[in-house]
């Protein structure tokens, strides 16, 4: 009996099976990584159209539907939630309602993009609302939570300055990922240069057209745009959080502000213009406390300090 369990093994070394019944060694395809994440930016935007648009490039058609199944917003009560009963659940129905359509034309623009050579450019709604899209300032208007709207379209390398891009549409960032608001469509939007394609102008050469100028206050400067072309950051030297008013603690104010301001060359916080806020005091408390930072300005690729365009958000919470 010892010896039978023994053999048995050594017959199948001695005699193994033949190769031609194993089929070919093929190392499995990497499955679709549903769980990565990506940075709650405009980089991040881009890093997640690029891999649409990779998965299009490599005709990879179950990769690519995958992908744009992972830009839903899965939850339709979201809009109400995001922008209030009166817009809210329009849109929610909406974006329900044409949902699969809205994916097919995504998909197809993928597609479609993926022979271009180009760039995707990123704007935030929020901080750089177009003049000429109504539909944007009543997304802003409309909002009822602190939330980036991210409006994305593709410019081509080969068309000449001031040509238009392609519409990709409007994003915002949830649970990880960017998910695409179909329920505001290309056909929808007149489209116009994004800010990432203009390389900043020197302060003496700024025109009035420019978004940027409205900023300037009368200064006889206008601000260049932090990361374009080149152009650094300002950094924080004395920025603390703004006091709570009296007022605002007895009616417990709470919210957030949003605003643009100015870094002048000497590091202070001029021009703040309050872009959104739940209330008054909030946007007064907002303001007082802006005004009163030091940083230091930020600089052009020669190592010259420039006044530059701030966008400035400040959340307000009552301890409890």
């Amino acid at each position: 009996m010892f010896r039978l369990t023994l053999a048995l093994p050594l017959c199948l070394v001695l005699f193994p099976r033949p190769a031609f019944s194993q089929g070919p060694i093929v190392p499995p395809r990497p499955a679709l990584d549903s769980a990565r994440t990506y940075e709650n930016s405009r980089d991040g935007l881009r890093w997640q159209l690029q891999d649409l648009r990779n998965a299009a490039g490599d005709k990879d058609a179950a990769r690519l539907e995958a992908l744009i199944k992972l830009t839903e917003i899965s939850d339709p009560h979201w809009f109400t939630r995001a922008f209030g009963p009166d817009k809210g659940e329009g849109w929610g129905e909406a974006y329900t309602r044409n949902l699969a359509a809205s994916e097919k034309n995504f998909e197809d623009l993928m597609t479609s993009l993926a022979d271009e050579d180009g760039q995707f450019l990123i704007r935030v709604v929020n901080y750089e609302p177009a003049p000429a899209r109504e539909v944007e300032r009543t997304l802003i208007d409309s909002l009822r939570q602190p939330l980036d709207i991210f409006f994305a379209s593709w410019k081509r390398r080969d068309l000449p300055t001031g040509s238009k891009s392609t519409p990709v549409g409007y994003f915002v960032f949830l649970d990880g990922r960017f998910r695409r608001d179909s329920a505001v469509v290309s056909e929808d939007l007149q489209v116009v240069a994004s800010t990432d394609e203009k390389p900043p102008q020197s302060p003496a050469s700024g025109k009035a057209g420019d978004p940027t100028a409205a900023l300037a206050g009368g200064n006889g400067q206008t601000p260049y745009r932090p990361g374009v072309a080149g152009v650094g950051y300002p950094q924080c030297v004395f920025c603390p959080s703004p006091p709570y008013s009296e007022l605002a603690r007895k009616k417990r104010l709470e919210g957030t502000v949003l605003m643009q301001a100015i870094v002048q060359l000497d590091g202070s916080v001029t021009d703040i213009k309050v872009v959104k806020s739940p209330d008054a005091e909030l946007s007064d408390m907002a303001v007082k406390g802006v005004s009163n930072w030091r940083m230091k300005p930020a600089r052009r690729p020669d190592g010259e300090p420039i006044a530059t365009a701030l966008a400035v958000e400040l959340n307000f919470r009552v301890v409890h």
